[in-house]
């Protein structure tokens, strides 16, 4: 008997790809319909529509009045309930937030007329079955409350969470931000577009752009199941675009002139001094739409940041805290049948800080230039198979490289050990990194150039002469759920 090879594709992408934690990113809406009596109402066609849905859902209440919608996106909903006999009735505005359950009650009339009752302005809908605290964030809060626009300003302001820094007009977006909840400052997760980046006990793989995010998920304690650790759990959901073209453009900038200090002279007398940004500015712009109505969407955004901050005690001439920021993403969606949707997305980031480390104790020699890549790429195959049954299918793959490099026209370590004086604290030792050759140069660097892998311009680029291979650490993480 020959034997269909596909039947052995599940357990080869097992194989080849390391298990790890993934989460649902959908929610489930449910209910019971009845009449006016409050007796319920078997064979009552639901019709569903919103934001995070290709087309309609239609479903039909089962013999003791019950409906069931799964695996929704988060958005808006409008819902049609239509029975021979009965009025119409339509149920407006109903918010899904990620890994939600939200029970809509519906009662309906006996029509005396041919109508339709719209349902609107009612109590918002709680869901009453979670345990979680924490916080939810949809585009309106996070576009039009004024904070960073960073993920670790939405863990700011989220119930639970305790940062141990905060971000004052871009002071912390170039580096992450700790955090713990209810005391735990570790074996936190992350997961983006249902993939898990989280980069070690609780990082974020990578710095996301925050304007491409249409909600965020906090939980600090409590989550679903699915959560396997105590630490917070935060779930970020990328927009889809939709039936209707729409754009965002975003520009934030300041300057060194527009930031002030509340330093006094105590302060300054034990040689405190401020560390302001000098300068800072974000750009954003994305575009989502149709590809076909009701059958495709697409949505694409670049986002590019610059911070440069003075540091504490280090003089300005000699080094910044200088960061630049890409990120560039895509998604589609296909409704392939009633019951198949596939989600594609990509994204990568490039963060590069030619000053990493350097503090007053930690001088411009004793660095090494930054040049980091991360990548997030899935592939998910969604099927509705009942009202009581869905299955996915993803394939989710994460990766980044840490690259940090030899300053050129800096000593090796081996040939001058590292070393700090004990009695200043001040470190006297070559910059870190072993990107290098054998000669001790930074393989992407040029050889003849005097340049430490950062263009002319002093922005935070490469040299666009660089043009050498590079050698990096790369990890890198896949699963299929």
């Amino acid at each position: 008997m020959q034997r269909n090879p596909l039947i052995f594709l599940p357990l080869v992408l097992l194989v080849l790809c390391p298990l790890v934690g993934a989460q649902l990113t959908t929610g489930i809406l449910d209910g019971v319909v009845r009449d006016a009596q409050g007796l319920i109402l078997p064979g009552v066609t639901i019709t569903l529509t919103g934001t995070g849905t290709l087309g309609e859902r239609v479903s039909v209440t089962e013999v003791d009045g019950s409906y069931r919608f799964p695996n929704l996106e988060p958005g808006t909903y409008d819902m049609l309930f239509e029975m021979s006999g009965f009025a119409s009735l339509r149920r407006e505005g109903i918010v899904m937030r990620p890994q939600t359950t939200i029970t809509v009650q519906i009662t309906m009339e006996i029509a005396t007329v041919a109508e339709t009752i719209t349902v609107t302005g009612e109590s918002p809908i709680v869901d009453v079955k979670t345990t979680r605290v924490g916080g939810d964030f949809d585009s309106l809060a996070l576009q039009d409350v004024p904070s960073a626009t960073d993920m670790w300003a939405v863990l700011a302001a989220s119930p639970g969470v305790r940062m141990t820094g905060f971000d004052v007009g871009g002071s912390h977006k170039s580096q992450q931000s700790g955090y713990e909840s209810f005391g735990i400052t570790s074996q936190n997760r992350i997961i983006k577009e249902g993939v898990n980046p989280t980069e070690g006990t609780g990082s974020a793989g990578g710095y996301w752009d925050y304007y491409n995010v249409s909600e965020y998920q906090v939980s600090a304690v409590g989550a679903d199941v699915e959560m396997s650790t105590p630490g917070s759990n935060i779930v970020a959901i990328v927009k889809s675009g939709g039936n209707q073209f729409s754009t965002l453009t975003h520009l934030d900038y300041t300057s060194g002139g527009m930031v002030t200090d509340n330093i006094d002279d105590d302060l300054i007398a034990r040689a405190g001094s401020t560390a302001p940004v000098l300068r800072f500015y974000e750009f954003h712009t994305d575009l989502g739409g149709p590809i076909m109505r009701d059958k495709g969407w697409f949505y694409g955004s670049y986002n590019r940041f610059y911070v440069d901050q003075a540091i504490s005690g280090q003089d300005p001439e000699i080094g910044t805290d200088l960061g630049l920021f890409h990120t560039f993403s895509g998604k589609i969606t296909f409704q392939l049948s009633d019951m198949d949707t596939f989600v594609g997305y990509s994204e990568w980031n490039r963060k590069q800080k030619p000053f990493r480390g350097l503090s007053l104790t930690v001088p411009p020699d004793s660095v090494g230039p930054q040049h980091a890549w991360h990548w997030l790429h899935k592939a998910e195959w969604q099927r509705v198979w009942s009202d009581r049954m869905f299955s996915k299918i993803m394939i989710g793959f994460f990766g980044y490289n840490f690259s940090q490099v030899y300053k050129q026209g800096t000593p090796r370590y081996d040939e001058v050990p590292p070393r700090i004086d004990t009695a200043t604290e001040v470190s006297d030792s070559a910059s870190a990194g072993d990107d290098v050759d054998e000669d001790g140069i930074p393989n992407w660097l040029d050889p003849d150039s005097n340049n430490d892998g950062i263009d002319d311009a002093d922005d935070g680029t490469r040299d666009s002469d660089d043009d050498s291979p590079r050698k990096n650490h790369i990890a890198t993480t896949a699963h299929v759920r």
